[in-house]
């Protein structure tokens, strides 16, 4: 039974065409190297795609534990509270311009700093900061951490 729409013409040229292209392809020898690129490309392009991706992650990852480290230091070794939260503004300003992050990626990062008593700045005292910043392109935040004691010969 044959349905209404059914076209002997088009059925007959399906027909002829799947017929010629067997022929074609019983007669082609093949040439590895086109079959393995044709393989490849599809299999290997979304591995070198992650790739890609992880490594602009933890390149940025490895930049924020450099920028978090210089930051709590220039807080530890200031003189007076008021300098130390501006020096570490400065210092996070101007080192993640240095370090290649975005406009958007330093816009977005929030610095923490924080220490166990009421005075940072005394001598011995552990400084500990936490900096956090959401990555461009990728849609990833990146939280990374670093401490710094007072000297307490200062």
């Amino acid at each position: 039974m044959r349905g209404k729409n059914f076209n002997p013409f088009r059925a007959t040229m399906k027909r002829t065409f799947l017929l010629r292209f067997v022929r074609i392809c019983k007669g082609e020898s093949g040439s590895a190297s086109v079959e393995f690129v044709l393989l490849a490309i599809p299999l290997f392009l979304p591995i070198f795609l992650y790739l890609s991706a992880f490594s602009q992650v933890s390149s940025a990852e490895l930049n924020a534990r450099s920028l978090i480290r210089e930051v709590v230091r220039a807080y530890a070794t200031s003189q007076d509270m008021t300098s130390a939260q501006g020096r570490a503004d400065l210092v996070l300003k101007y080192g993640a311009q240095r370090l290649g992050f975005s406009l958007e990626e330093i816009s977005s990062m929030k610095l923490n700093i924080s220490c166990s008593s009421r005075n940072c700045l005394k001598p011995g005292e552990r400084v500990f900061a936490e900096l956090e910043l959401r990555l461009a392109g990728v849609n990833r935040i990146v939280r990374t951490s670093a401490q710094q004691y007072v000297s307490p010969w200062q």
